[in-house]
């Protein structure tokens, strides 16, 4: 397929270019899930169209993916995070070039640009840069509170835990729990998990975004995943789905535990277990994901991810300027 859709710059000769999928793919081959083609191409029918970007000069030096409706053009456009994927480390300057084509790129269409790129956690030098750059070209939609548990931390957990998950964890530790690694390549398994997740949801009031459906569909086909349940008396009591996001981080899409089985702290055993499971896998970092909505905190949900020990960095949501 004949790329298209060429703009340039005089100076640097910068130029973006329109490539099909299967052209973007072997160029931009990314280091996240979210911002791979697979992924993309997984949930196409919730945009109008995916156009995939490449920004380059004599050769291709970053891209992005945006998925297209009648108003904006969004990265990401169905996923927790999406933003620039770069063929190497490169000088801000081209960076600053980049996002501006790409807003110009938006403009020219009359549509809205949204990019919402990882949170800083990620990667706190290359995605400090992008932070500074994007802010330049386009308006602040919010900031989220981004939580994180840094693996390394398990060699001295409970140095790291407040005294009240302390206190909760140690109650956990002395009932009779189970936990289950489940097999991810089968349905029944993903099903047990994602049925105790759901009643979590409904017995709290929570959206559960992601059908049953989906989430096999997007495990089978496309992304990495562990699911995980908490036996209490053969009866499973919590579970986590987590996703595995690049070489070296994990991400929990949903964990949560059954409402009458709470007063034996099943949350604080399965954040444990979870925990160690990706400490003894060689793992960086557990993403355990925004304690906010559009920017507004959840103040209960902060204070329980602080209180078992994780660190938080800000994840930043970007808009065209109006």
């Amino acid at each position: 397929m004949t790329s298209h859709n060429v703009y340039e710059d005089k100076a640097m000769c910068m130029e973006i270019k329109e490539l099909s999928a299967e052209e973007y793919d072997k160029t931009y081959p990314s280091e996240y899930v979210y911002n791979s083609v697979a992924f993309c191409e997984l949930n196409r029918e919730k945009v109008e169209r995916i156009r995939y970007l490449s920004i380059g000069d004599t050769k291709p030096r970053f891209g992005i993916i945006l998925g297209e409706r009648t108003d904006s053009l969004a990265s990401p456009f169905s996923a927790p995070f999406g933003g620039f994927t770069q063929c190497d480390t490169l000088r801000l300057d081209y960076m600053d070039e980049a996002a501006r084509l790409v807003a110009d790129y938006a403009c020219r269409m009359g549509k809205k640009l949204i990019i919402t790129p990882p949170a800083l956690v990620y990667d706190t030098t290359l995605l400090s840069k992008w932070t500074n750059i994007l802010s330049s070209h386009l308006s602040t939609r919010w900031v989220d509170l981004n939580y994180h548990f840094d693996l390394s931390r398990m060699d001295d957990y409970s140095c790291h835990m407040e005294r009240n998950a302390r206190k909760n964890l140690n109650r956990a530790l002395r009932q009779d729990f189970c936990f289950v690694k489940l097999d991810s390549g089968k349905r029944s398994d993903v099903e047990r998990a994602y049925n105790v997740i759901r009643r979590n949801r409904e017995e709290r009031g929570f959206p559960l975004r992601m059908t049953l459906e989906q989430v096999w569909q997007t495990v089978s086909r496309v992304v990495s995943a562990d699911f995980f349940v908490l036996e209490h008396g053969g009866n499973d009591v919590a579970a986590a789905q987590v996703f595995r996001v690049s070489r070296n981080i994990a991400q929990v899409v949903y964990w949560g535990d059954i409402r009458e089985y709470s007063a034996l702290r099943p949350m604080n055993m399965i954040t444990y277990c979870v925990f160690k499971h990706y400490h003894d896998a060689g793992l960086r970092i557990l993403d355990i994901g925004i304690s906010t909505e559009c920017g507004v905190p959840n103040f209960g949900l902060c204070e329980f991810k602080e209180s078992i020990g994780c660190g938080v960095t800000l994840k930043y949501s970007f808009e065209s300027k109006q």
